[in-house]
């Protein structure tokens, strides 16, 4: 059973999450976990909602997932959620908790804890088959949206799903 729970970069569990090991595979597509609660911190503290969830198979942490609310984006168009990368730790893949953590976030989601919204995105770099295919068991679409007006060489699939 996965469950997940709330997490920031003055938790106390901060340390295991930033102890977990980016999968060398996913090396050039997911910055450090460290890196993530100080990117969330810092969003917060700028008025920027963002969330953060620690992945926990029974007791023990094997991730981390993230969520933004978005009102006004200019590349959204629409009141939405984003949801980050899903990171799981190397010596926990193929163990179906990526799916799990996902399906869970998308509960929470749905609760619309920040305000009502139009849409839920996701993105992912073209050369992550395993991210495609993770998005799209869950029901999102592709849409051809891109990041040309913030990062013309970020070239990140934008899919989507409604709320």
């Amino acid at each position: 059973m996965i469950e997940l729970k709330k997490i920031t970069l003055l938790s106390d569990d901060m340390p295991k999450c930033i102890d977990l090991n980016i999968p060398e595979d996913k090396d050039d597509y997911l910055i450090s976990n460290a890196e993530v609660l100080a990117w969330a911190y810092d969003w917060n503290y700028a008025g920027k909602i963002t969330e953060c969830r620690a992945i926990y198979a029974r007791d023990e942490m094997v991730g981390l997932i993230c969520y933004n609310y978005y009102i006004g984006d200019p590349i959204f168009k629409e009141t939405c959620y984003r949801i980050r990368p899903v990171m799981v730790d190397e010596g926990h893949l193929d163990k179906g908790y990526e799916v799990a953590a996902l399906e869970r976030l998308l509960e929470e989601i749905r609760t619309k804890p920040h305000g009502n919204a139009a849409a839920i995105f996701a993105t992912y770099d073209p050369e992550e088959k395993d991210m495609a295919e993770l998005y799209a068991s869950v029901g999102f679409i592709k849409t051809d949206l891109n990041w040309d007006a913030e990062d013309p060489d970020d070239n990140d699939i934008i899919v989507r799903m409604n709320m």
